[in-house]
C-alpha cells in the first residue's frame, strides 16, 4: 500500500490529538509565547494573519509541532518548541491543498512547486510538472471552519493551475 492510499484511510491518531491539545493549551495559557508568535508574524510583514496549531509530518517521518500562520503571502509554519520559522509555502507555489475531516480535526495534504527554476518561468512553459519538481507533506490540524475557508479562498485565488500539476488528491 502506497503512502497516498494510507493517508486516505487514516484518521488523526489519538496521540496526535493529545499533542495538538498541548500546543493549543500552551498558546492560550502562556502570554509570553503568544507575544513571541505575534512578533514573528510582524517580522514576516504578512499581516493580517490567522493562527492555528498543527503537527507537520517531516521527511524523516517524525511530527513537529507547529504554529500555522495564514497570511496574505502564504502559509508559514513556526516551530512550536523554539519559535523559529520552520517552513514557508507561498500561495503562488502551492499545487494542492486537500483536506480530510476527522471529527473536528483535519488531515491536510500539501503539494508545492520546488523546482530549480522560478515559478513564473516554469508556468510560462505550460507543460505539466514532473514529480521531481513537486514536494508533498501532511499536517494534522485542529482548525476552525473560518480558518479553513480563508486558506481555501487564498489557495483558490493564487494556486498553480490544476492542468499543470495533474495529481490525485493527497488525502
Amino acid at each position: 500500500m502506497g503512502w497516498r492510499q494510507r493517508a486516505r484511510i487514516v484518521g488523526v491518531p489519538k496521540s496526535a490529538r493529545n499533542l495538538l491539545e498541548q500546543l493549543e493549551s500552551r498558546g492560550t495559557s502562556e502570554p509570553g509565547y503568544v507575544e513571541h508568535v505575534a512578533d514573528i508574524v510582524r517580522e514576516l510583514e504578512d499581516e493580517p494573519a490567522m493562527l492555528t496549531f498543527g503537527l507537520f509530518h517531516t521527511p524523516e517521518h517524525t511530527l513537529v509541532g507547529v504554529v500555522v500562520v495564514v497570511g496574505e503571502v502564504g502559509l508559514v509554519l513556526i516551530d512550536a518548541k523554539d519559535g523559529h520559522p520552520y517552513a514557508e509555502f507561498r500561495w503562488p507555489t502551492l499545487c494542492r491543498f486537500d483536506v480530510k475531516h476527522d471529527g473536528s480535526y483535519q488531515i491536510v495534504g500539501l503539494a508545492w512547486y520546488g523546482g530549480e527554476r522560478d515559478i513564473t518561468e516554469r508556468l510560462a512553459e505550460g507543460t505539466p510538472f514532473q514529480l521531481s519538481e513537486m514536494w508533498f507533506a501532511h499536517i494534522y490540524m485542529h482548525a476552525s471552519k473560518e480558518l479553513l475557508a480563508a486558506i481555501q479562498e487564498a489557495f483558490d485565488a493564487a494556486a498553480i493551475p490544476k492542468k499543470v500539476h495533474q495529481r490525485p488528491p493527497l488525502v
